[in-house]
């Protein structure tokens, strides 16, 4: 069980530096992102109802810049690909700094996660299911939001 209120007495907590908010927010090619998870058919449902509804997407793609991988935000992807997009809004990240945690949220998955794993799957096309993984990123690059119609073009 995670406990996400005080932590335990006695128990270090370390805090790490942010990373540089001069991670830009830019589109991409929706075609040169690679995925190294599934994608659940019905939350992609959801996010694409979602992004219909409103017209706008919130928070930018997680996308390691050696190599490409999506690291957080496999179903907005798929849904605007499903919806005719031919780019994403990416926030790029060094996936081998420090700062940038892969978490194991699948517990019945019994292998020891690390981010080269994770790069190396996704560059041969094997990709683990459905939120196997969990990336936290300190200092998470915002956007302002955007409107789906700039993603069309």
């Amino acid at each position: 069980m995670v406990n996400h209120g005080t932590p335990n007495p006695g128990m270090k907590v370390q805090i790490l530096p942010r990373l540089p908010m001069k991670h830009a927010v830019i589109f991409v090619d929706i075609q040169k992102l690679i995925r190294h998870e599934r994608v659940n058919r019905a939350r992609c449902v959801e996010i694409r109802k979602q992004i219909c509804l409103t017209g706008i997407i919130r928070r930018p793609v997680i996308v390691d810049k050696a190599s490409n991988v999506i690291l957080d935000g496999h179903h907005r992807v798929e849904a605007l690909r499903e919806l005719g997009a031919k780019r994403v809004p990416v926030a790029y990240v060094n996936y081998s700094d420090n700062r940038v945690r892969v978490y194991l949220r699948r517990k019945d998955m019994m292998m020891k996660l690390v981010k080269r794993f994770v790069v190396e799957m996704a560059n041969v096309h094997d990709v683990f299911p459905s939120k196997t993984t969990r990336h936290l990123i300190h200092g998470r690059p915002t956007m302002k939001p955007v409107h789906v119609s700039e993603l069309m073009k």
